[in-house]
């Protein structure tokens, strides 16, 4: 499937929002917002899930306004040397419609982004709402190979509210390494990406990931990425279908 951003805006109706925003292309940041998304679809709506328009316009207006994508192992001396515009684009879960929806339109800006792939339930489904299909590894390859997608770690077999919640240090351990094994199996390659199901950890959790490896840890909680930021705690903004065009923009701290 190739969709162009165009196609969107046109037959959206996204393109006229998107011409009302101001265009202050010289505003510059100290600090990187780190998108959250989940399910890209026009068939669920809930906090987990931005319609196939609403995302092509809020990609749209990152490309005119300036923004710099960077994988996480850009941005420390993104922040030290630049204070232009920058934003880090995550996906967590591994959802089928980042093939159809997302990765179209990140080829035709350029944009990177990062996908937290979920272990166990590669190539098969997530049941919420519905049954919505999840990346295969032949996909997951031929993102990685784009140069435009970071893998990360979304855990093997914690998926889920009650392991996330309740887990013993040996299991997490387990959990991670398997991770690893696979995703080197797979891909030929391992990850320090990781984000936590559900946004659940404690300081514990922090320093067994590290232990294994991961040095970008992905939180749920709100905020920007700053300089003084610890990397073992990134907060994220989570992004829906509760923000429209113009939300998005003062969700990103831009003034109006």
């Amino acid at each position: 499937m190739h969709i162009t951003r165009r196609d969107f805006l046109k037959f959206s109706g996204a393109g006229i929002a998107f011409l009302s925003l101001p265009q202050n292309l010289w505003a510059k940041t100290t600090s990187i917002p780190v998108l959250m998304y989940h399910d890209i679809s026009s068939q669920f709506v809930d906090d987990y899930t931005v319609s196939p328009s609403l995302f092509s316009a809020q990609m749209e207006w990152l490309h005119s306004m300036g923004y710099h994508t960077l994988f996480f192992s850009e941005a420390e001396s993104f922040i030290e040397k630049n204070n232009d515009r920058a934003v880090i684009i995550t996906f967590d879960d591994g959802y089928a419609s980042i093939l159809d929806y997302a990765f179209p339109l990140l080829k035709e800006y350029g944009f990177k982004a990062t996908v937290n792939i979920i272990g166990k339930h590669t190539g098969a489904f997530i049941k919420l709402g519905g049954n919505r299909p999840l990346l295969s590894w032949d996909e997951y390859r031929y993102l990685g190979d784009s140069g435009l997608i970071d893998l990360g770690c979304h855990t093997h077999n914690l998926h889920s509210r009650r392991l996330a919640a309740d887990f013993s240090e040996s299991l997490l351990e387990e959990d991670l390494k398997g991770f690893q094994e696979i995703l080197k199996q797979e891909t030929g390659k391992r990850t320090e990406i990781l984000a936590w199901p559900y946004g659940i950890y404690t300081g514990k959790s922090i320093a067994i990931a590290e232990k294994a490896g991961f040095r970008y840890i992905l939180t749920s909680n709100e905020g920007y990425l700053r300089k003084e930021s610890s990397l073992l705690e990134i907060p994220r903004l989570n992004i829906n279908d509760k923000l429209d065009l113009i939300s998005f923009q003062q969700y990103l701290g831009e003034s109006s």
